[in-house]
């Protein structure tokens, strides 16, 4: 079930970004489509074909190859060089949602990452976030939970910002432990609790201004949204952690 969920969501998503590609000018579609080549066809160190024959490939004229151009070079994915052409310094960084702990994955593509943690407290415990974590709320008490937001930041750049509930009936004290790096693997070494992800669902927002600033992305772009239901991996029933993740759609791709 949680796979259907996932694939509805993404093919939503998808169909979203085609109707707002379209929707632009033609030189901003352009951008899109060569981002698509780079993460494709080009890998970092690699030469862009000339622009006289992007402009035949897609069958527009140079200017309008030259603009997009201008763009990706801003984004950090080419860097002009004077008498060679567009280099390709920076890819999509592809992510399978399948493969596990966000930190641990990109460090064995060949990524560096880097763990802040914005803000670790205690917090009232609202209705949605208890149902989500199996808490019964009770008029008559306060219930809390612990949240932790942190940003994901890869080769130098920030890449996400997650938010993360955590049921603190099995996480007594975690704002004591964890420190920096995968918040699962704190979790494991102290509380030898190991996690799995039980589903997921993606979609895409628009930033807020905050958002923008902390993750140095327009205000124009998109984020992928990945709400993420993690369990126990001995008893799927007992969830110790939602987390919301945001991350930029221009340099970061999620594979289901």
């Amino acid at each position: 079930m949680s796979r259907q969920v996932i694939e509805v969501k993404q093919a939503r998503h998808d169909r979203h970004e085609r109707r707002e590609a379209f929707d632009q000018p033609r030189y901003k579609q352009l951008v899109y489509a060569i981002e698509g080549m780079i993460s494709k066809d080009f890998v970092v160190g690699s030469y862009l074909p000339s622009e006289n024959d992007l402009a035949l490939h897609f069958g527009v004229n140079r200017h309008t190859v030259r603009r997009a151009i201008d763009d990706l070079v801003a984004a950090g994915f080419v860097l002009r060089q004077q008498g060679k052409g567009s280099l390709v310094i920076n890819q999509h960084i592809e992510y399978a949602l399948s493969s596990g702990r966000f930190t641990t994955t990109l460090d064995k593509l060949g990524h560096s990452t880097e763990t802040h943690i914005i803000k670790s407290e205690k917090i009232p415990c609202n209705k949605k976030v208890a149902s989500y974590l199996g808490i019964k709320v009770d008029v008559k008490e306060s219930h809390w939970v612990y949240m932790i937001q942190t940003s994901r930041w890869v080769d130098g750049n920030p890449m996400s910002l997650i938010t993360h509930f955590l049921n603190p009936e099995y996480v007594p004290g975690i704002e004591n432990y964890y420190e920096d790096g995968s918040l699962h693997e704190c979790i494991q070494r102290h509380y030898d609790l190991s996690l799995i992800r039980t589903s997921a669902l993606i979609s895409a927002v628009m930033p807020s201004n905050e958002e923008a600033l902390l993750l140095k992305s327009a205000l124009t772009k998109p984020l992928l949204k990945v709400k993420s239901f993690n369990s126990m991996a001995d008893c799927s029933e007992k969830i110790v952690e939602v987390s919301v993740s945001l991350s930029r759609s221009d340099r970061f791709q999620i594979k289901v």
